[in-house]
């Protein structure tokens, strides 16, 4: 799998950096707490591989999404969010297109299920609770966290306590309470010392 990826993370990285740099550099900050969390959760060495993949490429979809939409420098409007929505089934269908990728299948699920939520309420396919993917639901929450604690050009980064106490709101509905558990039983500190880019 790293062999894999080695060989094709810069051709991706490179294609999102020149898509969005945002875009870009989210994914690999992403991918690094998503990896870390995998950790602490104990997961298996191919789930930790497969988790650090699909969260590196779990955005790879916003590629196809117009300008006028991924770049918009405010809210999406009703009929934007449609558009914007199609990220995560575009990029199950770019992991899928790869034949020779391991896992592919199950690194396409992850990316695809990455925005359901434990409620049902999510997309694309509505599903909720243990019917989403165990890694979809970690890297849901890690996407949550990043976001976030980013700044955007129609809202202010929020700080690791504001970004907490949404966290704690949206468990079980929007998140896995497993996962927001977790993610609220480790100190700042744990977060801080990933010294993820920006």
């Amino acid at each position: 799998m790293e062999v894999w990826f080695s060989r094709i993370e810069p051709v991706l990285h490179e294609a999102l950096a020149h898509r969005d740099t945002y875009t870009a550099t989210h994914c690999h900050r992403v991918g690094m707490l998503a990896s870390a969390l995998a950790q602490v959760l104990g997961l298996a060495a191919d789930a930790l591989e497969m988790i650090g993949v699909a969260a590196r490429l779990h955005d790879v979809g916003k590629i196809g999404i117009p300008d006028s939409v991924l770049l918009k420098p405010g809210p999406l409007d009703a009929a934007e969010w449609v558009i914007m929505r199609g990220h995560s089934e575009r990029g199950e269908r770019i992991v899928l297109a790869d034949s020779g990728l391991p896992w592919r299948n199950k690194l396409a699920s992850i990316i695809r299920h990455h925005h359901e939520h434990y409620d049902g309420g999510g997309y694309p396919d509505g599903l909720c609770g243990q019917a989403i993917p165990l890694l979809s639901r970690l890297l849901a929450v890690v996407d949550s966290y990043d976001a976030m604690t980013e700044p955007r050009p129609y809202q202010p980064a929020r700080s690791h306590r504001e970004v907490m106490g949404a966290l704690a709101d949206e468990r079980g509905n929007k998140h896995d309470p497993q996962m927001v558990d977790l993610m609220l039983s480790l100190p700042e500190a744990w977060f801080a010392r990933l010294d993820r880019p920006r």
